[in-house]
């Protein structure tokens, strides 16, 4: 498994938790609280995959250490930018975005343990 495999796998699963989330977060809060949890599943895994991107791009050679510390910096201005547009909205309930932005570590975790049964 290569890494763009990997990173397809994680954010598959991320989208389908985030799914699973959304529906109790809509019978809990409304539309407002499906609405904030697929937000955070959203920009979850729109994060990781940037990341992941650049990660790969950084070990292929491809770009030097500045580039990559402005690329991290412009990430995480975008995706605490999307948050924070997402809150003063008013259409997203703030617990069902921190529930939607929940879902990638799960994933991460559930693919880390499996890889790690699999070599035991």
């Amino acid at each position: 498994m290569d890494v763009s495999d990997l990173t397809s796998r994680i954010s598959r699963d991320a989208y389908v938790l985030g799914t699973a989330v959304a529906a109790p977060a809509a019978w809990l809060g409304g539309p407002d609280g499906a609405l904030g949890a697929a937000a955070g599943a959203v920009i979850a895994v729109g994060n990781f995959r940037w990341l992941a991107s650049r990660v790969t791009a950084r070990f292929d050679g491809s770009t030097g250490r500045a580039l990559w510390t402005l690329g991290a910096v412009l990430r995480l201005g975008v995706v605490t930018a999307a948050v924070g547009l997402v809150l003063v909205s008013g259409h997203a309930h703030p617990v069902a975005v921190v529930a939607g932005l929940s879902v990638l570590p799960v994933a991460i975790v559930f693919h880390a343990l499996r890889a790690a049964r699999r070599e035991v």
